[in-house]
């Protein structure tokens, strides 16, 4: 590791493909234009009424009727049931949860967003009553459908119900767990939001917003990283009490529903919910835990040695050598160049998404945390940042536009299945990521070339290995709670801590601040989540292996891109010559891990 102090420069680019030019490019939603004028627009109105009066025509020609008993009767339910996907019913849900996410005092925003969710649920507990009666479907006649070309299109709708129905409640139940979600779960967890949102940090002398501090603080130089650091963890301190009684109670909130519904485990709904096996993920966690965990061991072991030192844990990812600052013209040039050389029609999908006002793309006070995608039938593809110019920006940036390839692709589904499983969309984000961060790679060279090198490993282990750390602390935080009947917040930052301390080994010094981030990371509310990073990522380097070694993969990648949720997630996979149902997968995955660590081992001798 080079002891000379690291000097920022910035990052010249010039694109290898000839980009089209781009219109104006905007930089903020233009929620004007792609869903409402304002909270007082009638078209609100218009969309939430005609969502509700299809259902209850829907309501009135099926409910407490037979429409189960036979093929014939079945089918052209099915048929009517689609028709309900073509609504723009939660339209209205998205634009305010989107002003929301702009700004979390938007308390005009936050109760229309109350009143037209509660107008939803009313309105989605009507419906109730048909999966449950296609769930109790005979078993008999439930494989003749299966078998029936007739019903070819909802196989894989069908499929589901028939496996989930073991888990159904009867019909008042459903409803009563649905009316309270609001109550017991996400306003609990908007609450949070809101106080991390307007949380603002004292950094040199200025207000910082305290979710973009969040994001920027790994990036500065060691010193002046302690210094923002520091001044975060007294924010999330003081919050401490406030997560403490939210984690408590939408975990405990959890445990009643899984316990209703007879789920054995507290991961094994949300497995179920993402079209994968619980097999899979433990597979999964038993290779990180052990043969990843090794890696990550060594990778740091050896950056302590260069350091002559042990590493805090904020300071794991840093390597002497400066990376050079991007802004987000050139982060976009970055981009742009590396979709359109790898499909023109991801290059296409990108510059709409500029040039329409889909991209959020600076911190400010108010907004919310970290970056995101978010998509939904009949409705625009938008994504939110909080770019800085730091080289680790341009992954982010990647990262949520894989997100955004993958809805648009995906569009190309029936109706019923351009949605996509959680795992699968956490492929095509790190997909992306390494196809624009090795494009970078490529154009540096000496100490920063290995600085890259550096970056893209720590990126690997963050997504890979950490984040099963993570779902290990996530679950024995919800064993804890189901067990022992809650946990303070210092108890579940001190497990957080455990688990990471496990993963990165003796290297690194931990304190007691580490495991703060358990109060203001929103996945801990996502409810095992996190682990589909890692399984994402080891996908996703398998997939980018294969296509550098065989361009025409190209081909393999769109396939995959384009499968929404039609089918299984291992079926997916399959389909592209990945099988994830075995181990070998896993390893396959680790194997270019390690690849990249002895590479980097041997630069830096």
């Amino acid at each position: 590791m080079t002891s000379k102090k690291p000097k920022n420069s910035s990052f010249k680019y010039t694109p290898e493909t000839k980009l089209p030019t781009l219109k104006k490019v905007q930089t903020e939603w233009d929620l004007k234009s792609l869903y409402y004028k304002s909270e007082k627009d009638p078209k609100i109105e218009t969309d939430l009424a005609d969502y509700e009066a299809a259902i209850a025509n829907f309501v009135k020609k099926y409910a407490n009727k037979d429409f189960t008993s036979t093929k014939a009767k079945l089918l052209p339910a099915l048929v009517d049931a689609l028709s309900l996907s073509e609504k723009v019913g939660h339209k209205p849900a998205y634009y305010f949860s989107y002003r929301l996410a702009l700004n979390s005092a938007d308390t005009v925003a936050q109760k229309r967003l109350n009143q037209i969710e509660a107008r939803l649920t009313k309105a989605g507990n009507t419906l109730v009553f048909f999966e449950l009666a296609i769930g109790k479907i005979p078993v008999a006649l439930q494989k003749d459908i299966l078998k029936d070309n007739a019903f070819a299109l909802y196989h894989f709708y069908l499929t589901g119900i028939f496996e989930t129905a073991k888990y159904n409640l009867s019909e008042p139940e459903e409803k009563i767990l649905n009316l309270k979600s609001q109550t017991s779960s996400s306003m609990w967890v908007s609450g949070t939001e809101k106080i991390l949102g307007s949380t603002s940090i004292k950094y040199k002398g200025k207000d910082v917003p305290l979710n973009g501090a969040m994001m920027q603080f790994m990036d500065l130089p060691p010193k002046e990283r302690h210094i923002m650091w520091n001044a975060i963890a007294e924010a999330l301190k003081k919050l401490g009490p406030i997560a403490e009684n939210e984690l408590n109670a939408v975990i405990t909130d959890k445990k009643i529903n899984d316990e209703l519904r007879g789920f054995k485990k507290p991961y094994s709904a949300t497995v179920l919910s993402h079209d994968l096996t619980e097999t899979s993920l433990e597979a999964l966690v038993d290779a990180i835990s052990n043969r990843g965990y090794k890696l990550t061991r060594k990778f740091f072991a050896h950056k302590a040695k260069l350091a002559g030192k042990k590493l805090s844990f904020i300071d794991r990812d840093y390597f002497g050598a400066a990376l050079p600052k991007i802004d987000f013209t050139t982060a976009t040039d970055i981009c742009r160049d590396s979709f359109y050389n790898f499909n023109p029609i991801y290059g296409k999908i990108f510059d709409e998404m500029l040039e329409r006002g889909q991209i959020d793309v600076f911190p400010r006070q108010g907004k919310g945390g970290g970056a995101f995608c978010s998509s939904g039938t009949h409705m625009p593809t938008l994504v939110l940042l909080n770019h800085s110019s730091d080289f680790q920006a341009v992954s982010t940036f990647a990262h949520e536009m894989g997100h955004a390839v993958h809805a648009y692709r995906s569009k190309l589904q029936p109706l019923m299945y351009q949605d996509h499983s959680t795992v699968t969309a956490e492929t095509a984000s790190t997909f992306f990521e390494s196809v624009v961060s090795h494009k970078l790679l490529e154009k540096l060279e000496g100490e920063q070339r290995v600085a890259m090198l550096n970056t893209q490993i720590c990126d690997k282990i963050n997504t890979i290995i950490m984040c099963i750390a993570r779902y290990k602390a996530e679950l024995e935080i919800h064993e804890t709670i189901r067990r022992e009947g809650g946990m303070t917040w210092q108890e579940m930052s001190a497990c957080l801590v455990r688990h990471f301390r496990d993963y990165c080994g003796s290297a690194i010094d931990f304190n007691e601040t580490d495991g703060y981030n358990v109060i203001a990371k929103i996945h801990y509310r996502m409810y095992f989540y996190q682990y589909s990073y890692s399984f994402g990522n080891l996908a996703s380097s398998i997939m980018f292996k294969r296509y550098k070694d065989n361009p025409d993969y190209v081909n393999q990648v769109d396939t995959f891109l384009t499968a929404g949720d039609h089918t299984t997630v291992e079926k997916i996979f399959k389909s592209i010559g990945i099988d994830v149902s075995k181990s070998a997968a896993f390893d396959e995955g680790l194997d270019l891990l390690e690849a990249d660590i002895n590479a980097f081992i041997k630069a830096t001798k």
